[in-house]
Formats: C-alpha cells, sequence, structure tokens
C-alpha cells in the first residue's frame, strides 16, 4: 500500500514535466518595421520537443501574415515561412520594398526537387495584391494574396 500511494505521488509529479516538455513553445523578435509603408518581419523559433527547435520568418504586411500562392512558384504549399528576410533603410529609394528567400519545392520526374527563390516585395496599391520580382530572373509579376485559414 505504501509502495502504491508513493508511486502515484511520483506520478503525479512527473505527468506535469511530460505535459510541458511536449509542447509547441513559440518565441518571435521583430527584426525589421517599417511604419511608413506598414511591413514588419519577425524571426520565430518554434521549440518542438523531441524534435528539436525550427528557425523561419514570417513577413507582415499591414498586421496581416504575408502568403504567397503555391501555384505561382509550382510549389506543392502556399509560401508563409522565409529562411531569410529583410528590409531596407526608411532613407533608402527602395524602402517600400522587403526582400525574402524561401525554399521552393517542385514536383519533378524522379521525386522533387528543392531551390531557394530571392524575391523582392512591393505592395501593389490594389487592396491584398504585392508585386514579385524574381532576383534571378528580375521577372515582375502581381499576385493576390492568400489569406490565413481562418480570417476572410
Amino acid at each position: 500500500m505504501n509502495l502504491r500511494r508513493m508511486c502515484s505521488g511520483f506520478a503525479a509529479l512527473l505527468l506535469p514535466l511530460l505535459v510541458a516538455c511536449n509542447g509547441h513553445k513559440v518565441e518571435r523578435v521583430v527584426v525589421y518595421e517599417n511604419n511608413v509603408h506598414h511591413w514588419r518581419i519577425e524571426h520565430v523559433v518554434a521549440q518542438n520537443w523531441p524534435v528539436g527547435p525550427r528557425q523561419y520568418y514570417e513577413v507582415f504586411l499591414n498586421d496581416r501574415l504575408l502568403i504567397l500562392p503555391a501555384n505561382v512558384f509550382n510549389d506543392e504549399r502556399d509560401i508563409r515561412e522565409f529562411v531569410a528576410a529583410g528590409g531596407f533603410d526608411i532613407s533608402n529609394w527602395r524602402n517600400d520594398t522587403i526582400i525574402v528567400a524561401f525554399e521552393n519545392v517542385q514536383k519533378r520526374e524522379g521525386g522533387n526537387e528543392h531551390f531557394i527563390r530571392t524575391l523582392m516585395i512591393t505592395p501593389e496599391y490594389k487592396e491584398g495584391q504585392v508585386i514579385l520580382t524574381d532576383m534571378a530572373t528580375h521577372m515582375q509579376i502581381v499576385v493576390q494574396r492568400v489569406e490565413p485559414a481562418g480570417e476572410g
């Protein structure tokens, strides 16, 4: 009886510790903010025990998460996480633009190919649109942003 009570007490102490470790903790730090053109870039570290941390950047325009449509890049998923992101100083003539890089996954015969694609993104004057400039080809396209699930 005494051993049973001790094991129950030990389990009661261990359970909150296991639940706390199994959580998905997310830390965010604003690394760039442009109050004139309403850009914000956040560095995100997602702790996912036992896998480990994952780091990426999220971009916000007018306080809305920027999500680029998958079909523009022949990708399997919409683009919302970036491996790198940055903006220009407010005194620079390009201060309305940001630069991002992301992993572009494309289905090919025999498997998937992974590319790192770099874009300049400039807000368009129509609601919900952005101008994308591919840094490798200098081609430009206007796209409609994807709205996050649960919004609109």
